[in-house]
């Protein structure tokens, strides 16, 4: 008799937790959608940036008769409702089932998908860089969004002098894009932006299976991520994209199949330079077939160069210019900013940010030894990636996906935790003043 009492106690809590657990997820739904539909009425620069200097119709998009407006002061109560919500559906997740939580990430991500571009106009800039080198056949990598100050989409358009600074099969898979109108070579990147944020969501519920974690929770931890929706998708980013193909090489290795996955992870590489960060981690894990793991990397990258050179003559050149650019500016949500204006320092200087940038690499290095004496190569990638964004004096919530997705696929509670405070910090050091 004594022997079934745990198995009633657990019986008893099952029910009660589950049901808590339903009511989250009911909670992440609506107020995710209210988050969305704020965006679509459409009243606020904040939200929709790109409404700021010109408006149109087409970019307020297809929930603009839907649109519900209120204060800003309502949207980031919404938002911190969605997270609240968010945090509990994290923590019950495995009671809540993960059929449930699969379908409450697809109504967020369509709702979102449809939304304006939200809190960003980047997709503007993509949309640009398609009709460069679709449309006007000039390459990126060299002419900036003034060389074709005419076209429709240049008034919309942020970074107006700079180059692009995207990897080359990004681009080149944009080309096609700048034969279509401008609203549909926006909402083509919106959707592409959806596609790849469900895509994420698969393979981090797939891999974390896979090594014996929670799929549910891997799920939830990804496709209910606020900043993942209201930022990374809401803004159509394409650091979705990289993360797919990331996340699909990591994917290859764990079904055994190295030399493709190591292609696979030089062509994310290609898409934005910032998973190449994350393959010396898998490249060092203990386990067979690192050596076709690395050759595939190589045939990968000699790829990449071949097409790239071939496509993009002066590519190297332009695009390493504009990262070194934009090292150099300083946002104010950033963690280096904040700590300063903490310590009552007027700014971040250039040697104190050379400062981090030394001890963001020996962090890296002690990391990658850790994988290379057996430790596990995705939470270290994810915290290698972490310790990039939190550092960067130009922080943008959208890079954030990026350890997420390990932290979700790994089912490391310390890196998503740390991860969901750095976007936690960035939202309330954005919140306007009342």
């Amino acid at each position: 008799m004594a022997a079934t009492a745990p198995a009633v106690r657990r019986l008893t809590t099952a029910a009660p937790a589950r049901a808590a657990g339903l009511v989250a997820l009911v909670t992440v739904a609506v107020s995710g959608v209210l988050v969305a539909l704020a965006g679509a009425a459409a009243d606020h620069g904040l939200l929709v940036p790109g409404l700021i200097r010109a408006w149109a119709t087409w970019i307020v998009g297809p929930l603009s008769g839907a649109g519900v407006s209120g204060s800003l002061h309502i949207f980031f109560v919404e938002l911190a409702v969605l997270t609240a919500a968010y945090a509990a559906v994290v923590a019950l997740a495995p009671r809540i089932g993960l059929r449930w939580i699969a379908a409450a990430a697809v109504v967020l991500t369509v709702a979102f998908v449809l939304a304006p571009p939200l809190l960003s106009t980047d997709v503007f800039n993509y949309v640009d860089v398609a009709r460069l080198f679709g449309r006007y056949h000039l390459d990126p990598y060299v002419f900036t969004p003034r060389a074709e100050r005419h076209d429709p989409i240049f008034v919309f358009v942020h970074w107006r002098t700079s180059v692009t600074d995207y990897g080359p099969l990004f681009t080149l898979a944009a080309r096609p894009l700048g034969r279509l109108s401008v609203p549909d070579a926006l909402w083509t990147f919106k959707a592409v932006a959806g596609v790849a944020s469900l895509g994420c969501t698969a393979l981090v519920g797939w891999i974390a299976h896979r090594r014996g974690s929670s799929a549910a929770r891997a799920v939830a931890v990804f496709g209910l991520n606020p900043v993942v929706l209201v930022w990374t998708v809401g803004g159509a980013h394409n650091d979705l994209l990289m993360m797919l193909v990331v996340l699909g090489g990591t994917a290859l290795l764990l079904a055994e199949r190295p030399l493709t996955a190591g292609v696979t992870l030089a062509a994310a590489a290609a898409v934005k330079l910032s998973a190449g960060i994350a393959i010396p981690f898998l490249v060092a894990r203990r386990a067979p077939g690192r050596l076709r793991l690395v050759a595939g990397v190589a045939i990968g990258a000699a790829l990449v160069v071949a097409v790239a050179f071939s496509a993009f003559p002066d590519h190297t050149l332009g695009m390493f210019t504009q990262l070194r650019e934009q090292q150099r500016l300083i946002d104010v949500g950033s963690l280096p900013r904040g700590v300063a204006y903490a310590l009552g320092w007027p700014d971040v200087t250039p040697r104190e940010m050379r400062m981090l940038h030394v001890g963001v690499a020996i962090v890296i290095t002690g990391l990658l030894v850790h994988v290379l004496r057996g430790g596990d190569p995705l939470p270290a990638a994810g915290w290698a990636l972490l310790a990039v964004v939190a550092t960067s004096s130009f922080l943008l919530p959208w890079y954030l996906a990026w350890p997420l997705a390990f932290a979700a696929a790994s089912g490391s509670w310390r890196l998503v935790i740390a991860t969901c405070a750095v976007g936690a910090s960035y939202a309330i050091g954005h919140i306007p003043p009342v």
